[in-house]
C-alpha cells in the first residue's frame, strides 16, 4: 500500500520559491507510480531519499507527461520517500537547519533575540511586534508562515510580511486591539527543502489594564441589575471587587453575578458618584468549565433624557469567546452607564443567559 501524503508544485514566490516538481510519498511495499511533471526531456535529474537518508538518483521511464519509477521502501532505507525531479541550482537538497531569527522589535525598539520571548513585564502595551527571519541555505517558503494569537490562526491584515529577498523576511503582528490580559503569540514558518525545515517562534506578553473608574471609586459605586440567577443570592458584590482572574473550574455567586436565565433583556448598571469622561467599558466574563461565557449580542448604554442611550453596539458576528472583552465608542462624560444584554444575546450555548465577573470602565 502506498499514499501520495503531499504534492508541492511551485511556480513562483506567491506559492513556494522554488521552480521544481516536489512529491512526498507513503509507502511500506515495493510501487511503481507515474507521477505527472511539469517539463519533460530526455535528460532530467530525478533524485529521491528515504527520510533520514541519502539522496540518490532514480531510474525511471518516460511516458508522454509522466515518469515511471519503480521504488523499493526497503532498498532506499525508509517508508516515507522525497521525491525532486528538475531540481533548480538554487535548491539546496543537503540543507537540514532551520531558519534563523535575525531580531525582534517591540513597536520598533530591538528586543531580546530568542525564540521564546517573555515580555510580560512590559508596562506599555506593544502595538506592533515584528520578527525578522532568514534562511541561509534555501529560499524561504512563504506559503508555510502560520501566525498564532491565544489559539487562533490569524488570516487577516492583522499579520503582514516584507520580503526582503527570498532567503529573508520580516513579520509584524498588530496588537493595537489587544484585550486585557496574558496573551501568547506563536509564529511558524519553514524553508523551500523538500522536507520542510521549519523555525518556530513563541512570545508572551500581557497588555496591563489602565486607571479604572470604578475601582478607583469603590464603595462609592452603585450597582443594579435586572436579575439573579435562581440559585445565586442576591449579591451584585462580585462585579466591582476587583477580582477577575478566574481559574476556569468554578464561577460561584462568589466571583460572578448571573442574571436570571429566561428571553428578557438583561443589564448591569454603574452609578459612579461624580462624572467622568468615559471611552471604553472593559466585561470579564465567567470562565467554568475552561468555557468563557462571552456574552454575543451587548451594548453600552449612557442616560439621555429620561431614557438611555446606545454608544456602542455589538457586531453582527458577535464576539470570540474570551475572558473579557472591551467594547470602546466615542468618550462621553457621564456618571452612569450600563451593559445592556438584548434578548437572547448572551454564548451560543445560553442565549438566555448573562454571567459576568467584574466590570470596568476607563
Amino acid at each position: 500500500m502506498y499514499v501520495i501524503s503531499a504534492l508541492l508544485i511551485a511556480a513562483g514566490a506567491a506559492t513556494r520559491p522554488v521552480c521544481a516538481d516536489i512529491y512526498i510519498l507513503t509507502t511500506n511495499v515495493p510501487v511503481r507510480v507515474a507521477p505527472p511533471i511539469q517539463q519533460a526531456s530526455e535528460n532530467m535529474a530525478i533524485l529521491i531519499k528515504a527520510k533520514g537518508g541519502k539522496w540518490q538518483r532514480a531510474e525511471y521511464e518516460l511516458e508522454g507527461d509522466r515518469i515511471v519509477l519503480s521504488l523499493n521502501p526497503r532498498e532506499l532505507g525508509g517508508t516515507e520517500l522525497f521525491l525532486v525531479i528538475n531540481p533548480p541550482p538554487e535548491l539546496d537538497l543537503y540543507d537540514e537547519k532551520p531558519p534563523v531569527l535575525l531580531g525582534i522589535k517591540g513597536d520598533g525598539e530591538a528586543l531580546p533575540a530568542r525564540t521564546v520571548l517573555d515580555i510580560r513585564a512590559t508596562l506599555t502595551p506593544l502595538q506592533v511586534l515584528e520578527w525578522g527571519v532568514a534562511d541561509r541555505e534555501n529560499a524561504l517558503d512563504l506559503s508555510s508562515l502560520k501566525v498564532v494569537l491565544d489559539g487562533e490562526l490569524i488570516v487577516d491584515d492583522r499579520v503582514s510580511v516584507t520580503q526582503v529577498s527570498e532567503r529573508q523576511v520580516g513579520i509584524a503582528l498588530n496588537l493595537a486591539n489587544l484585550e486585557y490580559g496574558s496573551h501568547e503569540v506563536s509564529v511558524k514558518i519553514a524553508d523551500a527543502f523538500p522536507q520542510s525545515n521549519e523555525l518556530h517562534l513563541k512570545a508572551t506578553l500581557e497588555k496591563l489594564a489602565s486607571a479604572n473608574w470604578v475601582q478607583a471609586e469603590a464603595g462609592t459605586v452603585e450597582v443594579k441589575v435586572d436579575s439573579h440567577y435562581m440559585s445565586y443570592y442576591p449579591s451584585v458584590a462580585p462585579l466591582t471587587d476587583g477580582f477577575n482572574m478566574l481559574t476556569g473550574e468554578g464561577a460561584g455567586n462568589d466571583v460572578t453575578w448571573a442574571s436570571a436565565e429566561d428571553d428578557q433583556p438583561h443589564w448591569i448598571e454603574i452609578k459612579l458618584p461624580q462624572p467622568k469622561p468615559i471611552k471604553e467599558v472593559t466585561v470579564y466574563w465567567s470562565y467554568s468549565g475552561s468555557t468563557c461565557h462571552t456574552s454575543q449580542n451587548i451594548e453600552i448604554q449612557v442616560p439621555e433624557g429620561g431614557d438611555w442611550k446606545t454608544v456602542y453596539t455589538s457586531p453582527k458576528q458577535g464576539f470570540t469567546p474570551a475572558r473579557c472583552t472591551t467594547f470602546c465608542f466615542d468618550e462621553v462624560t457621564t456618571d452612569r452607564f450600563r451593559v445592556y444584554q438584548l434578548s437572547g444575546g448572551g454564548t451560543v450555548q445560553r442565549p438566555d443567559l448573562m454571567w459576568v465577573a467584574e466590570v470596568e470602565a476607563r
